[in-house]
């Protein structure tokens, strides 16, 4: 019994102490491909294809472009 709880102990030690350090890494900041104010962000990447949004530099931070009108994607038909 006194077996068990010390098994019990040690792996919420464990835990905790994993938690720990998770908190403790520096958190990544997006990757922002740019020129002075205009960029693309991305977010991930599907094969060798980068999957992300337009951004625009507003007071120094990076913010998400939106458009007034629609954006139509380009394809063959």
């Amino acid at each position: 019994m006194a077996r068990i709880g010390f098994v019990l102990a040690l792996v919420a030690s464990l835990i905790a102490v994993g938690a720990w350090a998770f908190a403790q890494a520096p958190q990544q900041s997006p990757i922002v491909i740019s020129g002075n104010d205009l960029g693309f962000q991305i977010e991930s990447q599907r094969g060798s294809t980068a999957i992300g949004k337009l951004v625009v530099r507003v007071d120094g931070k990076w913010v998400e472009a939106q458009f007034s009108a629609g954006v139509n994607r380009l394809g063959s038909k």
